[in-house]
């Protein structure tokens, strides 16, 4: 009778491997063998001598661990081969940590974009969390997981108020808007054949909220120009920031060496590179926003010496406009507001406005000019309103 002929174990592509280590510990690490080449590659996982029922929960949590990264792996590898190495393990990387690399992408980008990176890093982790899911690899992130995100933000606590409340509209659409910019980038990486947000419908997403946009009017500049203000570089730097659109980042850091003057030699311009957006934008200075300069006699020194801490600026500004009889909630932000509808009230289009503020969409500034238009709709009726209050005549009776 014939033996029967051995089955032949298939040889598996990856494997996990142990290396022993100085302090006892065995470091797990994949060995890769395709077609005669070989990769090796560290999981940052180790196993320790078990000794206490906790060491052993955590070598088998470390095992298993691997054995996911494994398998992710033999998937990878079947799409892109052994010769793409750095893809397959590219392919295979981590939400949280691709994330985490989006939110360390310092150049070209301002501290505040990094910063909202950060919290949706970090409101991503939390949804994890309550998911009852470590970590979700970035292919696998489709329009199932993003519906689930958007829900979660709907009950999502603000971490920065003590009460517990949930965050606002606002701050929901920004964390869903730096998603979509996130995805976009795995996009362009090969990570993500498509954006799976773009497959959700707008009713289904957060839409950006108008908020109420405090300004001075022209009228209210006139008053609080003539009034006293206990910090006189606020006033100064505020009135500069109404008559340039300049943000206190920008007005912070505003040195001589940043003003130049124009080929006529007489206009000066601001150059400067705006902190929020890193934007090169070029502002002529108006007569009025030159009388607000300090004068310096070294070109690199801030031209205001504004008071540390913003909350310090915003007391100084709200007895200033207490001063001027200005019944309106104004903070250092709003002089930015002022500039957008004080240049569209006295004539400019909306296209060099946008120009002038440094905004990345001519939308924004749109936001501006339906104010404006607003406000010539109420003088209308402000002219109606006294007209039909006169007396009729015999002849339009």
């Amino acid at each position: 009778m014939a033996r029967p002929k051995k089955v032949q174990k298939v040889k598996e592509p990856v494997r996990i491997r142990q290396r022993k280590l100085a302090n006892g510990n065995m470091s797990l690490y994949l060995d890769v063998y395709v077609k005669g080449v070989r990769k090796v590659e560290s999981l940052g996982l180790y196993l320790v001598p078990e000794t206490t029922p906790i060491d052993r929960q955590q070598n088998n949590h470390a095992r298993q661990v691997a054995e996911k990264i494994k398998a992710e792996r033999i998937l990878a590898l079947q799409n892109h081969g052994v010769r793409q190495w750095d893809k397959v393990k590219r392919s295979c990387i981590t939400l949280v940590d691709f994330l985490k690399e989006y939110e360390q992408e310092k150049f070209g980008f301002s501290t505040s974009t990094l910063k909202g990176r950060r919290d949706l890093r970090l409101k991503i982790e939390t949804y994890l969390k309550e998911a009852n899911c470590p970590d979700i690899v970035l292919a696998n992130v489709d329009v199932d997981f993003c519906r689930g995100f958007i829900d979660f933000l709907r009950y999502a606590k603000n971490g920065v108020r003590k009460d517990g409340s949930v965050i606002s509209n606002g701050a929901a659409h920004h964390h869903q808007a730096v998603l979509n910019g996130a995805l976009n980038k795995a996009v362009r990486d090969g990570i993500l054949s498509a954006n799976p947000l773009k497959s959700i419908s707008a009713k289904e997403k957060y839409q950006p909220t108008e908020s109420m946009r405090e300004y001075l009017t022209l009228e209210e500049m006139k008053a609080a120009m003539a009034a006293p203000c206990p910090h006189e570089d606020v006033k100064r730097a505020f009135l500069f920031s109404c008559f340039t659109g300049l943000r206190l980042s920008d007005v912070r850091s505003l040195t001589w060496g940043k003003i130049v003057k124009a080929p006529d030699g007489k206009t000066l311009y601001i150059r400067i590179k705006m902190q929020k957006t890193q934007k090169l934008i070029n502002v002529p200075l108006s007569k009025e926003a030159v009388d607000c300069l300090n004068p310096k006699e070294n070109p690199e020194e801030p031209i205001f010496t504004l008071p540390t801490g913003t909350s310090n600026i915003e007391r100084n500004i709200e007895k200033w406009m207490q001063n001027a009889q200005i019944d309106k909630h104004i903070t250092y932000h709003c002089s930015r507001h002022t500039a957008a509808t004080m240049l569209l009230t006295l004539g400019a289009d909306i296209y060099t406005t946008s120009k002038l503020l440094g905004h990345a969409n001519v939308n924004t500034t749109a936001i501006y000019a339906k104010i404006v238009d607003q406000k010539k709709v109420e003088t209308v009726n402000l002219v109606d309103d006294f007209f039909s209050k006169q007396p009729q005549t015999e002849g339009n009776r």
